[in-house]
């Protein structure tokens, strides 16, 4: 009997034990929540109790040392009383590796960091935490890249609304984290401090982003070379950069071309802002710059390597090509759909002769419109409306041909005519531009 109660009386504890913490830890009604313990024991838990009970110190003395699996990989706890790093005990998190999930805004699912680690502590009220987190990586010539941010969380719905701040970091560093596989860090010589401010909602991901760039230079990418490169395109054609095509192109692909320095914050927090409401690549963000690095050397890939691949040759290539040539490389090398055959309409010229039976030099003024318009989808954005739109932004040209050929393009567009590429051809020649 006594060795019968011996056995009762812990098993009754335990099971008392694990009742309340079931009770305790029970996420409510749509809150964020993860499943824990192994076998009969497991159980769902709430993120934001689990969070609280583990800042707790008597909790977070025991649970300093041990090593978890998760879903960004194996994390080791740890924890330091307060006094040694500010008045509140901190509890900090350390994995290497650790793979993140992303935003799908960004253009993929996971980033992979090579070591990561987050200290927590709770900050004044019972709903709120605060801490660091810093994220580390190795440059090709053995340079540790640390980039940090200091971070505040407050309870907010069913889970956590996070405001990140990294304060000026070198920009070398963040590409050694973002793109640490990028072989062009083994030649690059990248200049400049990027700032960023954060704001993500856990658990369903929503996020905004405020990146801040100073001084941004890179060399070394040997992209001086480019202005004499020959293409699979054919001959380059030299194309007026005051006329209607080159400023139409540029009113339909990057009106602040000639402001930026080869990439355009303003132009990617709004992308990343439809994107991220879309949940996944709705609109690209690159500058005609970064276009021209693309068509060149990044490919069409939509990963975060090569974005920075492509943001990295945008850069050089402004300061070791200036805008004239850039201009002139994205004409002799966009692409502007396919003929019946499947091939390739690779540069101005050859859109004009295709579309239009005429070479670039030789297009009028709404011929050049619709060659900008029809860029990104030569198979859907022939319509009239599109067409007025790009007329519109052209700026530098002459007023009264720009009036005339806006008029006209507005009786096509309240007459909601929506043609084809071919259509527009017959269009221009029945209706007469007079230009």
């Amino acid at each position: 009997m006594i060795l019968i109660c011996s056995l009762l009386i812990p098993a009754t504890l335990l099971a008392m034990l694990w009742g309340a913490a079931r009770i305790a830890l029970a996420p409510k009604a749509d809150e964020w929540s993860v499943r824990v313990g192994r076998g009969p024991l497991k159980m769902e838990a709430s993120v934001p109790q689990l969070v609280w009970l583990a800042t707790t110190p008597w909790i977070g003395q025991v649970l300093d040392g041990v090593r978890v699996p998760s879903r960004i990989g194996f994390i080791t706890l740890g924890w330091k009383p307060a006094g040694v790093e500010g008045p509140e005990p901190v509890l900090t998190l350390h994995c290497e590796p650790c793979t993140f999930p992303v935003p799908a805004a960004l253009g993929q699912e996971r980033l992979r960091v090579p070591a990561a680690q987050i200290a927590l502590s709770r900050g004044e009220g019972v709903d709120r935490l605060q801490g660091q987190l810093l994220l580390a990586s190795e440059s090709p010539q053995g340079e540790r890249a640390i980039v940090s941010a200091k971070w505040q969380a407050r309870r907010h719905g069913p889970g956590w609304d996070v405001t990140m701040r990294w304060p000026d970091a070198p920009a070398r560093h963040w590409v050694a984290l973002l793109a640490p596989g990028l072989a062009e860090l083994r030649v690059a010589h990248i200049e400049g401090h990027v700032a960023a401010t954060a704001r993500v909602q856990l658990p369903s991901g929503r996020f905004e982003l405020t990146p801040q760039v100073q001084g941004l230079a890179v060399s070394g990418l040997g992209t001086e070379t480019w202005a004499h490169a020959r293409s699979s395109c054919g001959p380059s054609h030299k194309l007026d950069a005051r006329g209607w095509l080159a400023r139409a192109v540029v009113a339909a692909e990057d009106q602040r071309f000639y402001e930026h320095p080869g990439y355009d914050l303003e132009e990617l927090q709004a992308s990343l802002a439809i994107n991220e409401r879309n949940a996944t690549i709705r609109r690209g963000g690159s500058t005609l710059t970064q276009q021209v690095a693309k068509l060149m050397v990044a490919g069409g890939e939509r990963t975060l390597t090569r974005k920075v691949r492509e943001l990295l040759y945008a850069v050089e290539i402004e300061q070791s090509l200036g805008k004239a040539r850039i201009l002139q490389l994205y004409l002799n090398l966009a692409p502007w759909g396919q003929t019946v055959e499947g091939q390739l309409v690779c540069g101005a010229d050859a859109a004009a002769r295709h579309y239009f039976g005429v070479s670039a030099k030789q297009i009028d003024a709404r011929q050049s419109v619709t060659l900008a318009a029809i860029l990104r989808n030569p198979a859907h954005d022939a319509s009239a409306g599109r067409l007025l739109w790009v007329a519109e932004q052209v700026r530098g040209v002459s007023r009264p041909q720009q009036r005339m050929l806006t008029q006209e393009l507005r009786v096509l567009a309240s007459a909601q005519l929506n043609v084809s590429v071919k259509d527009q051809v017959s269009v221009t020649r029945t209706v007469g531009t007079g230009h």
